[in-house]
């Protein structure tokens, strides 16, 4: 090692070295011809219902049992809908609570879900990734910028010098051929006769237009292809992460041109010839699996040995690393990315991150690799399928039962291969010599056997029929919507759980990443059409620290719990708010938050019906709006108050005029009583005095009882009438 005094730097040949080390460390006979591969190419077949390694028939029948198929193919279907129904995976949450944030965290998603969805086949990738994990335990997916152009030919019958001059400005246009043209007067020459003062017009002109197709490219790795330390736990600590692919020699050629002019005549045969990579066979056995349940068969090599290939074809195995490394001896070790053929290195480049994520559906605490769903059905499978094939035997030896037969009496050959209207010859009395011999009865808890086992394989994966909507059984008058949502749950917990899991690893790392490769290589906007609305979006202006979500249609973010909460908020907590008196507490922007977060809830793009509320220009109307209907609401208040105490006075003003009109009433009729009550008295008394002086017979005085009750009466009505307050009674009464 090169040292600078406490430093030591790393040499070529030291490197060289350790990414050796590392290979050793990850694959022979433990990954590649290991347990761990066998286990995949067993997982491969079961899926594929192949009767090939552990499942081999050993009798007549050849049947496997499939629930290996049934439970991934499941398990498939649901993630896929859950990640990748909407195309929007990719959800970056603001930094601040201001329109530029929510604006930034917006174009981040956008850009992002387009490079996923629509510069690459998302669905199919993706899709593909979680069955690779859910069959062969682990999936590992990549991304990487390529930079890719397309030529687009662009022909024109006649363009004048200005539109020419305006195409050729494009450093990517150039003209193919050469050009013609006519001047004003019709005549017909090539560019070089032209008169000076000539107007020109092109015709037949053919450009070539170069277009920029370069971009985030994302792929899976065939497991057999990866490599990883074997004390890792995941590809952010792993000391060595690695993959092994073939390229041919003209490639080599191609991209490294002077590393390749080093590699010696006879260098180039080593290359191609690894046993770690190849194995002894030549090919790798997980690659031949894959082909034959396709109906292939894989083959890799040529005729007559090496004599068929052609030289610049010929397979080089290349080695493709990252691991840190103290290659400039400041003492610190960076993250390396390297690609190396044998002893030469073709790459060496300072990188942020490894560009790999990997996801897993069962995890095993602190180790890299977990159990997929085949490891789960795998026991249940071999035992199901070795009861079908008993099933499958017994009839056969039920239709076609062995017999015993004298050799001395019946021909053995005409015996086993009889058929119809056939005459057997025998030697003598064909009676008792040949006897058939019946099969073994089944047993009788073979088939309750086989439905325990469907059991132990549905609780094994959390995958029941009844989740995958098979099992009629379940919905049966006899059973009660409780116990159907009972068994239905109990499935949606471990999906949810798988979910969650590829969500918060996986999924999450790789969105991270496709972003911050595209803000770290793109160079160019990016333009799309989202809700009919035409975006231009320049990554390298979004920020580079930027937390992300992962949309999950499902628990408690599923878009039909969200909608029944955001449902919640409009019906009662808002207009509570407004009725009790705090309608101040609300944003302004509130009604239109809540009517976006409620169309996408329901799975349709709010652009296609509303304005964006993040806007500053939009705020300030909704708090200009806002601002008026408060003082509306005030005005229509402070009208409602006014209006209550005009009715409020008039209605006090009635009943005091009520009460003047009836203490009038009652003020003559007591006034009438009187002048009546006096008028008999002195009539009674004028009769009395003429009665003394004449000794006139004075008549009876004058009943007065009715007179009495009247004015009992009318006192009756005026206290009724001014009858006072319990306050004022008091006082009355004191």
């Amino acid at each position: 090692m090169a040292k600078t005094g406490y430093k030591v730097k790393v040499t070529d040949e030291e490197l060289l070295n350790l990414i050796e080390t590392g290979i050793e460390n990850t694959s022979g006979d433990w990954l590649n011809s290991s347990d761990l591969q066998k286990e995949r190419q067993k997982a491969t077949y079961e899926y594929a219902g192949l009767a090939e390694m552990h499942l081999a028939p050993q009798g007549v029948s050849s049947i496997v049992d499939t629930s290996t198929t049934e439970v991934i193919e499941a398990y498939t279907s649901v993630l896929s809908d859950l990640f990748l129904s909407n195309q929007k995976l990719a959800r970056f949450i603001p930094i601040d609570d201001n329109a530029m944030s929510y604006k930034q965290a917006r174009n981040a998603s956008m850009i992002t879900n387009y490079a996923l969805f629509k510069q690459n086949k998302g669905w199919e990738v993706l899709q593909t990734w979680f069955k690779s994990a859910l069959l062969w335990k682990n999936g590992i997916i990549r991304w990487d910028y390529v930079e890719d152009h397309q030529y687009k030919i662009e022909e024109y019958e006649e363009i004048d010098q200005d539109r020419l001059d305006v195409l050729l400005s494009n450093e990517n246009v150039e003209i193919i051929g050469d050009l013609e043209f006519k001047n004003k007067f019709g005549e017909s020459d090539p560019l070089g006769g032209a008169e000076p003062d000539a107007e020109l017009v092109y015709v037949d002109v053919r450009i070539r237009r170069k277009v920029d197709k370069s971009r985030v490219k994302i792929d899976n790795i065939p497991p057999e292809s990866f490599r990883i330390s074997r004390d890792a736990t995941c590809i952010e600590d792993a000391s060595f992460v690695g993959i092994q692919s073939e390229m041919t020699r003209s490639d080599i050629r191609k991209y490294w041109p002077d590393v390749a002019e080093n590699i010696e005549d006879d260098e180039w045969d080593e290359l191609g010839d690894d046993d770690n990579w190849l194995g002894a066979s030549g090919y790798s056995e997980e690659i031949a699996a894959r082909k034959h349940v396709t109906g292939q068969e894989y083959w890799k090599g040529s005729k007559d040995g090496d004599t068929f290939s052609l030289e610049a074809n010929r397979s080089v195995v290349v080695t493709e690393c990252w691991i840190s490394v103290d290659r400039d001896g400041d003492g610190v070790a960076e993250l390396k990315h390297l690609m190396t053929a044998g002893d030469h290195i073709l790459l060496e480049e300072d990188v942020d991150m490894i560009p790999l994520a990997s996801i897993t559906p069962i995890d095993i605490p602190h180790e890299f690799y977990g159990l997929s769903m085949a490891d789960f059905t795998r026991s249940s499978t071999l035992a199901s399928t070795a009861i079908l094939r008993g099933f499958i035997e017994n009839t056969y030896l039920t239709n076609y039962s062995p017999k015993l037969a004298d050799p001395n009496v019946v021909d053995f050959s005409a015996l086993q291969n009889m058929r119809p209207k056939q005459i057997i010859p025998t030697n003598g009395n064909p009676a008792g010599a040949v006897a058939a011999l019946p099969p073994e009865a089944i047993a009788s808890g073979t088939v309750p056997l086989l439905e325990h086992l469907q059991i132990i394989k549905e609780q094994a994966t959390g995958m029941s029929k009844a989740a995958q909507g098979l099992n009629d059984t379940l919905y049966v008058s006899g059973n009660s919507e409780a116990k159907v949502a009972a068994v239905q749950t109990a499935s949606q917990k471990r999906i949810q759980h798988i979910a969650r899991r590829f969500a918060e690893t996986g999924l999450k790392r790789l969105v991270q990443g496709v972003y911050i490769t595209m803000q770290d290589c793109v160079n160019r906007k990016i333009s799309m059409m989202q809700g009919g609305i035409f975006y231009s979006i320049n990554p390298k202006d979004l920020p580079s620290e930027i937390e992300c979500d992962i949309f999950l249609d499902l628990g408690e973010n599923s878009n039909s719990n969200l909608l029944t909460k955001y449902t919640k908020i409009g019906s009662e907590i808002l207009p509570a708010l407004n009725s009790q008196g705090q309608g101040m507490v609300i944003k302004p922007e509130a009604p239109a938050v809540l009517a976006t977060k409620v169309i996408e809830a329901l799975g349709v793009d709010s652009n296609d019906f509303l304005v964006d509320y993040t806007t500053d220009e939009f705020k300030q109307t909704a708090m200009k709006a806002l601002q008026e209907q408060s003082q509306s609401a005030e005005m229509k208040s402070n009208l409602e108050d006014k209006k209550l105490q005009t009715e409020s006075m008039q209605n006090e003003a009635n009943v005091k005029f009520t009460m003047a009109q009836t203490k009038n009433t009652t003020d003559d009729n007591a006034k009438q009583l009187a002048v009546s009550i006096d008028r008999h008295f002195q009539e009674w008394s004028e009769l009395k005095i003429k009665s003394e002086k004449e000794g006139v017979e004075l008549p009876p005085r004058p009943d007065y009882s009715q007179i009495i009750m009247m004015a009992r009466q009318i006192i009756g009505e005026v206290d009724e009438v001014q009858q006072p307050q319990p306050e004022q009674q008091q006082t009355g009464d004191q």
